[in-house]
């Protein structure tokens, strides 16, 4: 088994608009570097969208990186005090795990979890989740980096595929 990958968008890829550009609505592309990143990151355990962008972006970006199989979505529903909470996404993002836990779709043995806006609330919730869990922070004028690829592979080197939770 390999991980789930919880990937942001804004703040971790960063898209920008196709230079020469001349369509009605936003063409955001990926930098060659950061589809380059996101395709490793494919090959390390299983892709899902935590984004509150619109689903065309993420269709768009799909498109782009080509993947084998298609990142899964994490729903944003947020709550009216999520946005109060040092981690915004943090209740969709359990829930959604719950759920795909309790209908038998959990295919992964730990989360990764990359996005530019977690807070300490977060650290808190993954000692205490019932899988290994880490938690990367890009800088958001940089975004996904190297480093955090390589720390993925680490992650999942470092971990022990054969215990049972």
């Amino acid at each position: 088994m390999k991980p789930i990958i919880l990937l942001d968008i804004n703040g971790v890829l960063n898209p920008k608009p196709q230079s020469g550009d001349s369509s009605d609505g936003p063409n955001l592309h990926l930098s060659d570097l950061k589809a380059a990143l996101v395709r490793r990151l494919a090959t390390k355990g299983r892709l899902a969208w935590v984004s509150t962008s619109p689903g065309d972006l993420m269709d768009s970006l799909e498109a782009q990186l080509n993947l084998e199989v298609n990142p899964l979505r994490v729903a944003i529903d947020p709550e009216p005090d999520d946005q109060a909470q040092q981690t915004p996404k943090l209740g969709s993002v359990t829930s959604w795990l719950d759920n795909m836990e309790a209908e038998g779709n959990e295919e992964w043995d730990a989360v990764v979890w990359i996005d530019d806006a977690l807070g300490a609330d977060v650290h808190d919730w993954a000692h205490r989740y019932h899988l290994p869990v880490l938690l990367e922070k890009p800088d958001p004028e940089e975004g996904l980096t190297e480093g955090h690829v390589v720390a993925v592979q680490v992650f999942i080197n470092g971990e022990d595929r054969d215990r049972t939770p």
